[in-house]
């Protein structure tokens, strides 16, 4: 598994069945007491969430028990944070993002040392992968409904023939444009739709598909916006680029963007609208860019 990225709801509750151990309660007041602005919030039994009420991202969370993936061993003090990488585990386990100690003393070090709470940067890659999953799904679609235009108006779909095949639709669709209407309505349907359904495809060829993230936040001067851009949010890695970041006090927000902040605030919480964005929750979005320069 990879590291949890956990978005917190504003009310910072965490719903669980039974109590927790005695040693989770000694825990959370220490590292409340220890990190200025910190707090927890149950997990489960043996584990709470460490967040600071200005993030919406825990940073991680504490633990008593055993966290031992491999042997039985005695209980122990715990905390979890992308920042940990412990190799005496895979990279891929729960465990690698732990640090343990006996002491309560000793694991309040590591949390203070590990435990930090996530820029907009940082928050623009988690939720990036769910948009490239979004996106991903439209362009799969437009491929599939261009292949099927393509058998229902004749054309063949074999790769091989990619070259007549271009050849015979770019004749079909200049005859269209000209103003000519095929004899047979059904086929005179079937490459309008191709025309159509191959414009829609070929708006995903070769082409970087940059979205701007969108994070509205309290700051003592009032309400504020970061925003960050993805270069391509289908690309493997997807890190915000340094000299595409702004931060706006939120009534001096672009037209263009607020505008479309509202069209995504109508919106549920993880739904993508292609052409606009996506939106996470009520302070967060990614909107689609327009006129990239780069």
């Amino acid at each position: 598994m990879s590291y949890e990225h956990k978005l917190l709801e504003d009310d910072y509750t965490c719903a669980y069945g039974g109590d927790p151990v005695k040693e989770l309660d000694s825990f959370r007041s220490a590292v409340e007491k220890a990190m200025r602005g910190v707090k927890t919030v149950g997990r489960d039994q043996r584990t709470a969430w460490v967040f600071m009420e200005d993030n919406p991202m825990a940073m991680g969370y504490i633990g008593y028990g055993d966290f031992q993936s491999s042997v039985v061993g005695d209980p122990k003090y715990v905390i979890y944070a992308r920042d940990v990488r412990n190799g005496k585990y895979g990279e891929y386990s729960e465990q690698y993002y732990m640090r343990m100690a006996v002491n309560i003393d000793v694991a309040v070090k590591h949390a203070k040392r590990f435990m930090r709470k996530y820029t907009t940067d940082e928050i623009a890659e988690v939720f990036a992968r769910d948009v490239k999953k979004a996106v991903t799904t439209v362009i799969s679609k437009a491929k599939d409904d261009y292949r099927s235009a393509q058998a229902s108006a004749g054309v063949s779909t074999d790769t091989y023939k990619s070259n007549a095949s271009e050849n015979l639709m770019s004749e079909l669709f200049n005859m269209v444009r000209g103003g000519h209407t095929f004899v047979n309505a059904e086929l005179d349907k079937n490459v309008r739709d191709l025309m159509v359904k191959k414009s829609d495809a070929d708006r995903f060829k070769g082409q970087t598909l940059p979205l701007d993230f969108l994070r509205v936040y309290k700051h003592y001067d009032g309400m504020r916006v970061d925003i960050a851009r993805i270069a391509d949010i289908r690309s493997y890695t997807m890190k915000p680029m340094y000299e595409h970041k702004h931060t706006y006090l939120a009534n001096d927000l672009p037209d263009d963007l607020a505008g479309k902040v509202a069209v995504m605030s109508m919106c549920e919480d993880e739904h993508f609208v292609e052409g606009v964005g996506y939106r996470v929750n009520e302070a967060m979005f990614y909107l689609y860019v327009e006129d990239v320069t780069t």
